[in-house]
């Protein structure tokens, strides 16, 4: 290109120069006036010529200046692109990375390479500033890593660095040579490790610093660019977000997984599946227990129903359709042949999808009770009696003629006290309103005259508790039998569990907004207290010392000024309020809907003018007193008890806060109350031991006089039991069996209640004998398999007959080892196994009784000894028992001069290990007891 106009130059300068030299030879052939004209001619275009190629120069050269600025502009564009685009790719790792760390890594070298850097890293700074490490690093080909040098620094020894970072913003480096005398030890650290020139910035979260960030050349010095610093600055912002994202997510997973462990307490079924592709996601234990092999992962309907394509009953399409309402209906488990109260209902899993949560409680006694009222009458005294659940008969009258002991245990009332259906009525719903409604669904049930029909209530108990119960009414012939399932645990675990998740979130946020100002925390507690109830309107005041309204703060913020008041005009409005008094003196949450007209009337003038019909008032309490209140109005619905919980949890979450500010005045105050509470725990330690001789009198004397009626009851049931008294059908002979099992264990229970008191007051021998534990083993493991023919357990008794004599009571040793055997029958589930084995050791003769139940916890095996100790009150429900066997068994092992140890893991087994001393072991027990025979609980 560049020849050819090169060419074209050269032709049209020749073309030219022939032009000029005809035009010379024709001038010179001219004479006279001519001959002056023509060379005038000629002088003028030359002067043309010369000016053109001029002009034509001076238009090149800006050309080619123009060409290099749009040049120079492209280029500045595409470093801008690139730093852009890099920043972008960065942000977009660090927003959605499943391993931060290694993204970060990754950005690193991005931003090393991006901005011509030897070494890019993160310092994080931990324990309060106290300590900074290096905790990612990069670096470019060729420069070594620094990393694990660079560990746990200790922030006293870097103070210029630290301080320079918070009050400047960065440390730009050119040169280390030329740091200043007071960063000695930073130009040590920075010199070992060949830096030339660093910049460095901080990041920062909640206010606080929390690392930084930089870029280091090892090679040569340089000057880092106001485009470096730029890259930087946005960068630290970036890593920032990721790392208190990352910490937001494990906290929100920490809360997740607690919530899970609820349902692992629950011992009802409880699981949780994709209502779109039915795969189970979670079991909680109990339903564990239940399955044999591992659900997770597979069709609900293959492994709770046992089918090939989903249940006909499912009720996916219903909770799907009502999101936010739980779903109740009954089921009959054909595989387990039991019935349940089913609870579903939608609720967001760890990943953000919606799952089906399904929480089955057992009412298959109510419904085989139900059926064995129906099928036989004259039966049907007998097996209310002996019902796990409350049940109460009215005759035609409204008369009630019987209650079990259930029911007056629930309740605390007896038949006496609600002889009739009226006085139930006052008794179990003082609230007339409540009441009212209750007699009315009553009215309506009693005119269907139809069984099977079933009622929510809550009742009021004698105690003053209230109880969530169901009660299903039946009848037969002229009566009316009531039979009452408490749902009251059941309730307050779907109350948990059915809290809004933006509430939870709101209280999160709350909960970290230490770091604001107090007027942020107000505005965004009224702010989300509006957002959560659905109201237009709200408004947050608090109370100065003299127990007054000082200061009120709206949203909308505008509002007064739109309907022309101002805020003392609100104070005095709420002040005046007719329910105000109410709200200060109950401290509870109070709510208006639909007011009527005497309520509309009585409402302050400002209420009316500004159109308030509904409202929701909540106080603000500390220390058990009302320092504020927060208040929302105008919701298109009624308010409801959960908009009052949800304000609530905003104002307790702004008084702790609030406590927080006081904690100071609190440490001043509490040692002066040290000194109080000293003397007054001396003296309730005088009166516990008053109250502990008390207990022992008492359990002595109740377990003499309940021992006394007990012996008929049992005389008389073995009696029925063995049809003494006439045949008995299938279902009687089961139920005597229970009536007769479970006499036997409360005997037993008296009876070790008796020797405890005995053991207190020391009134007890021992008759020693010598003894072949291997009988005494044999014995008792004969003794309970006999009581647990039921359970398919794999028994191996490998205790060898060759082992030593013992000194010791047969009475007492057989009563130990029955309790220990039946405590592993009792714990092991069917198809689990029990080994006993013993060998002759120097300490003396080894029993080791091993099985494969539920286990104990580690930090309570040391409990498990404890007198009335059970691991929690369901094993007591599931198991029986009192929980203090094990204690009276190491008592009696003790004082043979033996020992008594436990070891065991949840969910694996147990193991218990008894040592005795042999006869040649000269061991001679000091301790004896008397005339008590002792049966294990």
């Amino acid at each position: 290109m560049k020849n050819r106009a090169r060419n074209k130059l050269v032709l049209m300068i020749l073309s030219f120069l022939v032009l000029l030299a005809t035009a010379l030879f024709h001038v010179y052939t001219l004479e006279g006036e001519q001959k002056l004209i023509w060379m005038i001619f000629l002088a003028i275009l030359i002067c043309f010529v010369i000016a053109h190629n001029l002009k034509v120069t001076t238009l090149k050269k800006d050309l080619e200046s123009e060409v290099q600025k749009n040049k120079d502009a492209h280029d500045r564009l595409m470093v801008k692109y690139k730093i852009e685009s890099t920043l972008s790719k960065i942000s977009s790792m660090l927003s959605f990375a499943d391993n931060l760390d290694e993204k970060i890594e990754e950005s690193l070298g991005m931003l090393g390479e991006l901005c011509n850097a030897d070494r890019s890293y993160v310092f994080r700074v931990v324990d309060d500033e106290d300590t900074v490490s290096n905790t990612h690093e990069w670096c470019a080909k060729g420069v070594k890593p620094q990393k694990e040098m660079l560990q746990n620094l200790s922030g006293s020894d870097y103070q210029w660095w630290l301080k320079k970072l918070t009050e400047e913003g960065n440390i730009h480096i050119k040169d280390i040579e030329k740091l200043p005398p007071e960063a000695k030890a930073e130009k040590e650290l920075l010199t070992g490790q060949d830096i030339k020139s660093l910049i460095a910035l901080p990041f920062f979260i909640e206010n606080e610093i929390a690392g930084f960030i930089g870029f280091d050349n090892v090679r040569e010095t340089n000057e880092w660019t106001k485009q470096d610093i730029e890259v930087l600055t946005t960068y630290s912002n970036l890593l920032a977000m990721a790392f208190r994202k990352n910490s937001i997510a494990e906290e929100l997973n920490l809360e997740r997984r607690q919530l899970l462990s609820i349902f692992d307490i629950i011992d009802e079924p409880v699981y949780v599946s994709d209502p779109y592709t039915y795969e189970i996601l979670y079991v909680n234990r109990f339903l564990k227990q239940i399955i044999v092999e591992n659900p997770i992962g597979k069709k609900c309907y293959q492994v709770l129903q046992g089918l090939n394509e989903t249940c006909d009953f499912c009720t996916n399409s219903i909770i799907l359709k009502n999101r936010n309402q739980a779903h109740k209906w009954e089921y009959h488990n054909p595989i387990a042949e039991r019935d349940y109260l089913v609870l579903d209902r939608i609720l967001k899993w760890t990943d953000g999808r919606d799952v089906r949560l399904e929480m089955a409680h057992d009412i298959t006694e109510i419904k085989q009770a139900e059926r064995t009222i129906k099928e036989n009458q004259d039966n049907f005294t007998k097996i209310i009696d002996s019902s796990p659940l409350p049940i109460a008969i009215m005759n035609s009258l409204g008369e009630f003629e019987y209650a079990n002991h259930k029911f007056t245990e629930m309740i605390g009332y007896t038949i006496d006290d609600i002889p009739t259906i009226s006085k139930w009525w006052e008794t179990l719903y003082p609230d007339p309103e409540y009441r009212k409604k209750v007699q009315e669904n009553w009215n309506e049930i009693s005119k269907r005259n139809d069984n099977g029909a079933s009622a929510e209530r809550v009742l009021k108990c004698l105690d003053g508790s209230e109880r969530e119960v169901v009660i299903y009414f039946a009848r037969t012939n002229n009566n009316t039998v009531f039979i009452i399932n408490d749902l009251t645990e059941l309730k307050k675990t779907e109350k948990a569990l059915m809290v809004d998740e933006s509430c939870l979130e709101t209280l999160h946020e709350l909960s970290h907004m230490n770091g604001f100002s107090i007027d942020n925390i107000r505005n965004f507690a009224l702010v989300e207290g509006i957002k959560l109830t659905g109201s237009e309107v709200g408004v947050l005041g608090f109370f100065d010392e003299t127990k007054n309204l000082s200061s009120v703060i709206t949203q909308p913020g505008n509002i007064l000024k739109m309907h022309g008041f101002a805020e003392n005009d609100l104070i005095s409005g709420l002040e005046s309020c007719h329910r105000w008094a109410e709200l200060l003196e109950s401290k509870k949450p109070l709510i208006m809907n639909e007011p009527t007209e005497i309520e509309r009337a009585r409402c302050p003038e400002i209420f009316k003018n500004m159109n308030i019909m509904s409202y929701l008032a909540a106080p603000i309490i500390y220390e058990n007193k009302v320092v504020g209140l927060l208040a929302v109005a105008n919701k298109k619905d009624d308010y409801t008890k959960n908009d009052a919980r949800q304000i609530s949890l905003i104002t307790q979450m702004m008084g702790d806060m609030i406590l927080l500010k006081h904690s100071e005045d609190e440490l001043k105050n509490y040692n002066r109350k040290l000194e109080t509470i000293n003397d007054e725990l001396r003296k309730a330690n005088d009166e516990l031991h008053s109250l502990d001789e008390m207990k022992s009198n008492f359990l002595a004397t109740m377990s003499h006089e309940l021992k006394t009626p007990l012996i008929s009851i049992m005389g008389f049931g073995e009696l029925v039991g063995d049809e003494t008294l006439g045949p008995l059908n299938k279902e009687q002979k089961r139920a005597m069996k229970v009536m007769n099992s479970n006499s036997g264990q409360l005997k037993r229970l008296i009876e070790s209640l008796l020797f405890m008191s005995s053991l207190q007051a020391r009134n007890y021998e021992y008759e020693y004998l010598e003894l072949r534990l291997p009988q005494i083993i044999d014995k008792a493991l004969s003794v309970i398999s006999m009581e647990n023919t039921d359970k398919q357990l794999t028994v191996e008794n490998a205790i060898p007959d060759s082992l030593p004599f013992v000194s010791g009571d047969s009475n007492y040793l057989s009563e130990v080892f029955i309790h220990l055997i039946d405590n592993a029958f009792k714990f092991t589930p069917s198809g689990g196994r029990i080994i006993i084995t013993g060998k002759n050791e120097e300490t003396g003769i080894h029993i080791i009784i091993e099985d494969t139940g539920i286990g104990i916890p580690e930090t309570k095996i040391m409990k498990t000894f404890d007198s009335f100790y059970q691991l929690d009150g369901s094993l007591t429900r599931r198991y029986g028992g009192a929980g203090i066997g094990l204690n009276i068994c190491k008592r009696i092992t003790e004082d043979h001069g033996g020992k008594l140890w436990l070891e065991s893991a949840e969910g694996i087994g147990t193991k218990v290990h008894v040592i005795l001393p042999a006869m040649n072991n000269d061991v001679n027990p000091s301790i004896s007891s008397s005339d008590f025979q002792f049966l294990q609980q």
